[in-house]
């Protein structure tokens, strides 16, 4: 699935007029989606795991798009969709899709499909204690289920799909697997689309909230998705008097204390340590880090509140207290820049194969090879949540397994290692690490791992073992073609062209 074209088709659709579904008729635009999806194999990247068949729930919206969950989609081979009541299956594609909010559209090329819908309206952000229906085909049957409840709360959570934090909506209705991507009905209206539950709870679901579908809808200009910006700070609260007064702050300012800015982020070069943030566009932060949901000072959630109604490349102003004196900065929004992405959708992973050694770069997909994060190295976890981006190091570059070989003797068991070192230097990301192997110049590759461990090997012996490696484990190319893409030819001399990389 070409995203540039996605979104270009999305960005057109999006100015179409919302045209709201009568009660009766809003079972008749609640659709069933069937997926075949085939996900990566993180161990053994060069291949794929068998595909699975999966179902969830979407709901018609203005222009023919259907709007359901990026998890119900994601790494789908084949999708196919149902209207309620009817048998037929129609085969549906992906418009866009974003997996930091978990929010996708689809698109059904047979426009008879639509014959006898109407779409539903986007609604407004409901309140708690506000009554809602859950549509959706959670598993235990196949026709449409209708469940009653209230909002129980509204406040920011992490979205499970993406490790992301986004408002959310908790209600008491059943949602339940198959329930996902199912619209949440008030007054004839979507005001949530269910994406989650709570484990070993009862009745304790949630849904995608307006605000965030809005976000996603609008969120497209000149065939581009702009997504969700993020501060890139590290920061803590200024409920503590003494710091308050420490860092200049008066009697009545209230606000949050940066610690650390993420390079490459939007607060890196804008903001700087012991930074104390007042107000986002002119929203006063409280010193518990919460601010204003709708301007009622009585539902209070987290400033991250006020960039999630921002686009990446949108400026805002953050009024802060810096050496105890109030400046007002014009920051750009960034996205996020996490040293080790969370999750990966709908691409392969990369990897790099010399002389057996197999490469890959840290994600939380590859963690996930361990079926329960708590299992997976330690060290990899420390990666994953406490460690950021620095100038020196963009990404973990990790040592899988090593395909055994006479060239690789005595390191076949080593695997699951990062790699810090080639020849002495420091590795900056896998791609810097392939362009230190293919550009070496000395007769041994000496690699060091993160465990001080060092494997040395025949330079010229292990590059024409390499194909034979390749040959014997029957892997069609040593590098992922993200990867492939990024090396340069020159950089890499005639290495690349012997091993058939495309």
């Amino acid at each position: 699935m070409k995203k540039s074209a996605v979104f270009a088709l999305a960005l057109s659709l999006c100015a179409m007029a919302l045209v709201p579904a009568a009660s009766a008729d809003v079972k008749k635009s609640v659709v069933k989606i069937f997926t075949v999806s085939s996900t990566p194999s993180y161990y053994q990247p060069w291949q794929m795991n068998a595909q699975s068949a999966e179902s969830g729930s979407g709901s018609i919206i203005s222009g023919n798009r259907i709007l359901t969950n990026a998890h119900v989609v994601s790494n789908a081979m084949f999708i196919q969709v149902r209207k309620y009541g009817e048998a037929e299956r129609y085969v549906a594609e992906v418009l866009a899709v974003d997996h930091d909010c978990d929010l996708a559209l689809l698109q059904v090329k047979d426009k008879s499909f639509f014959n006898n819908t109407w779409p539903i309206s986007i609604g407004s952000l409901p309140r708690q204690g506000d009554p809602v229906n859950v549509y959706g085909y959670p598993t235990g049957g196949d026709e449409l289920s209708r469940t009653k409840g209230v909002v129980s709360r509204i406040e920011i959570g992490i979205y499970s799909h993406s490790y992301k934090s986004h408002l959310d909506m908790q209600i008491d209705a059943a949602i339940n697997p198959g329930n996902s991507g199912g619209p949440v009905i008030k007054d004839d209206a979507i005001v949530g689309v269910a994406f989650q539950n709570l484990h070993n709870s009862n009745n304790i679901g949630y849904a995608i909230p307006t605000d965030v579908i809005n976000h996603f809808l609008n969120g497209f200009r000149d065939g581009k998705y702009r997504g969700f910006p993020m501060t890139g700070i590290w920061w803590e609260t200024m409920e503590n008097e003494p710091l308050r007064t420490m860092l200049g702050m008066s009697k009545g300012q209230s606000g949050i204390l940066v610690t650390r800015a993420v390079y490459d982020s939007t607060a890196y070069g804008a903001l700087k340590e012991d930074d104390v943030i007042l107000s986002i566009d002119g929203v006063n932060i409280a010193n518990d880090g919460t601010v204003p949901l709708r301007g009622d000072n009585n539902v209070r959630v987290r400033y991250t509140y006020l960039l999630d109604s921002k686009y990446i490349g949108d400026k805002v102003k953050i009024k802060v207290i810096r050496d105890k004196k109030i400046m007002t900065l014009d920051v750009v929004l960034k996205g996020g820049k996490d040293l080790v992405p969370p999750m990966e959708y709908d691409v392969k992973p990369t990897y790099y194969i010399f002389g057996g050694l197999v490469v890959t770069r840290l994600t939380g997909n590859y963690l996930h090879e361990w079926n329960d994060l708590n299992k997976s190295p330690i060290d990899f976890q420390e990666d994953l949540f406490l460690k950021y981006k620095t100038p020196e190091k963009q990404e973990v570059v990790v040592l899988i397994q090593v395909l055994a070989d006479g060239s690789n003797l005595g390191y076949h068991d080593i695997n699951n290692t990062a790699v810090d070192e080639v020849n002495g230097e420091k590795i900056r990301d896998i791609a810097d690490f392939v362009d230190k192997v293919e550009s070496n110049k000395e007769k041994y590759l000496i690699i060091r791992l993160s465990d001080d461990t060092r494997i040395v090997l025949d330079y010229d012996r292990s590059r024409k073992a390499t194909a034979d490696i390749l040959a014997r484990y029957q892997i069609q190319n040593r590098m992922s073609q993200d990867l492939a893409d990024k090396i340069s030819i020159s950089t890499a001399g005639d290495a690349l062209d012997i091993f058939n990389l495309k």
